[in-house]
């Protein structure tokens, strides 16, 4: 028999980053019984690896910035098909949502003035990204995790939830392996709550530590018929640590050619100049990693298949202070001093812009009682994701959602749990630990990253994603041997990321199949250019009892007057070392 435990919380939220925490928070500060539940520890999740920035038009370095141009921008970078609610919302939201980590403690480097100071990221018109050196993320955490501790929020660390429960077609709770002390607990809600991240680690290379996003948040809502949106736009950050083996994947914040870095390849050639001559290494993630790659193939990279990042210009001091997270990585790693050694990087897979469908003014999925914010979701980054928005939709989504929520729990009643549910859910655990014969999941897992590395990737094609297809499918029919226990059992958890990781990759395949053009980060070299034909969304709705999907399109909603007028201003010269 499983051992076995029951929470009950009028809202209960799976992902303990910066959105379910700030949802959380909102929460209890309007009385609700919130429950916080995470996969890694207090203090550990995810939001921690965010590095260079957020973005919120202060107009502290550049007076003449603006939410609506913020706004243009994260249109622009997101090639036009961006939900233009939620862009409005983020943007018109980000100078508050930094206030708020002020008044909270978060230490952000200032001028002499005392404003905050605010750096260039990639593709702005301005310098627009509030920072803490380049560790930005560990020190949102961790004022969000205090303020929680500080309003007393329940939380339960180090819990893999692997199912939902629904009742009449209403979620009213969830089921997840406690696997530090090897039992089972029953989650009863009113509202649940998706903030579990991305899905980066469906890929071989990614920035993402080997147990978060791996699609948990999509299998979950997959299960209980939620729909999802642009699942074939993912994002491959340009700049990653390709050595050693522990380190490979590593972010190497865009921060680094924030602050002047320059990208190099094996001739000495600054190669940007060929790719966008005007934003050079500030261009948008997708155009960068494309560069780099493209410098590779054709022979200008290294022998591990990178290209060299180079701030040497800049005096230690200065990088001491701006940048004192890549200074430690690189020296802990390779014992390399970035302020007189090259940095040797490659394109590594970082965010996922597509996720589930959801209505950004209120949070709601498609499946009642069911919200989801931050990087689960879709619509708000469109095909691109504007380096530093990350962290502010965390933040202006988590409070959003955590206000609507608020007003809808009133109409919203307690349901039954359905103990035959329950219990299918608890064999299947454990006819996992039963399994005899089968294939270690740790080894399956990394084939099927490798091949949606491979194939589906920085650059794809109809070959490729047919070829990924027929290996994904193949892979859904294998056995997998997990061993018998639930305590700390790393097997057992690669055998549910395994089983979280199928539906996500082929619908990232098919939609990609289905988008014949290239716009943003999904780019074909059998259909390279992009079309308006394609200004549209692909939307994945999932059969009856989730077996299968069906795809359709819907056109891009028409983005606000105010906005609109601005997507056709140039950007401003960038000053790069100044």
């Amino acid at each position: 028999m499983m051992k076995k435990e029951a929470q009950k919380s009028d809202v209960l939220i799976i992902g303990s980053g910066g959105a379910g925490l700030r949802a959380a928070i909102e929460l209890k500060d309007n009385g609700v019984d919130v429950l916080v539940v995470g996969k890694s520890k207090k203090r550990d999740a995810h939001t921690i690896l965010a590095t260079g920035g957020i973005n919120a038009a202060l107009g502290n370095m550049d007076p003449k910035d603006s939410w609506r141009l913020h706004a243009a921008d994260t249109i622009k970078d997101g090639a036009y098909i961006n939900d233009p609610i939620a862009v409005k919302l983020l943007c018109k939201n980000a100078p508050r949502a930094i206030k708020e980590l002020a008044d909270w403690g978060v230490k952000f480097h200032r001028e002499k003035d005392g404003s905050i100071t605010q750096r260039f990221f990639g593709a702005a018109t301005y310098r627009r990204a509030c920072f803490v050196g380049d560790h930005i993320g560990k020190e949102v955490l961790n004022i969000l995790v205090d303020q929680a501790k500080k309003r007393k929020i329940r939380f339960k660390g180090e819990v893999y939830i692997f199912s939902l429960l629904h009742h009449k077609g209403k979620v009213n709770g969830a089921v997840g392996l406690d696997f530090r002390h090897g039992r089972v607990i029953v989650f009863h809600a009113k509202i649940v709550v998706l903030a579990t991240g991305g899905h980066s680690r469906l890929f071989e290379r990614s920035s993402s530590r080997f147990w978060e996003n791996n699609g948990d948040g999509i299998q979950l809502a997959y299960d209980v018929g939620a729909n999802f949106m642009d699942m074939e736009m993912f994002q491959f950050h340009p700049t990653g640590m390709v050595w050693p083996s522990e380190a490979v994947g590593t972010l190497v914040t865009e921060a680094v050619r924030g602050e002047g870095g320059i990208l190099t390849n094996t001739k000495g050639e600054r190669f940007m100049k060929k790719y966008d001559p005007k934003r050079m290494e500030l261009s948008t993630r997708d155009i960068v990693s494309r560069a780099i790659y493209t410098e590779v193939e054709e022979g200008r990279g290294t022998k591990l298949g990178g290209v060299w990042l180079d701030i040497t210009h800049r005096p230690k001091s200065y990088i001491l202070k701006r940048l004192p997270k890549m200074y430690k990585q690189f020296m802990h790693y390779l014992n390399v001093d970035i302020s007189k050694q090259k940095m040797e990087v490659a394109p590594v897979a970082h965010y996922s812009m597509g996720g589930i469908f959801v209505d950004h003014t209120t949070g709601k999925t498609s499946v009642k009682n069911l919200f989801a914010i931050g990087e689960v979701t879709s619509g708000m980054h469109g095909g691109n994701r504007l380096g530093g928005n990350s962290l502010a939709e965390t933040m202006v989504f988590g409070r959003l959602t955590g206000q609507r929520i608020v007003k809808e729990l009133g109409r919203v009643r307690w349901l039954p749990l359905d103990e035959k549910l329950i219990k299918e859910k608890e064999e299947d655990l454990n006819s996992m630990l039963k399994a005899k014969k089968g294939k270690d999941p740790i080894k399956v897992k990394k084939e099927i990253q490798n091949i949606m590395w491979k194939d589906v990737g920085v650059v794809r094609n109809a070959r490729g994603m047919k070829k990924a297809l027929k290996a994904i499918t193949k892979y859904r029919k294998v056995k997998l041997k997990s061993g018998n226990r639930l305590k700390n059992n790393q097997k057992l958890i690669a055998a549910l990321d395994v089983k979280n990781m199928f539906n996500s990759c082929e619908m990232i395949v098919k939609c990609a199949r289905l988008r014949k053009e290239s716009r943003a980060a999904h780019y074909r070299t059998d259909y390279k250019k992009t079309s308006e034909r394609w200004k549209k969304n692909i939307i994945c709705i999932p059969n009856k009892y989730g077996k299968g999907f069906k795809i359709t399109t819907w056109k891009v909603p028409e983005v606000p007057k105010e906005i609109k007028k601005l997507l056709k201003v140039k950007a401003v010269k960038v000053h790069l070392l100044e």
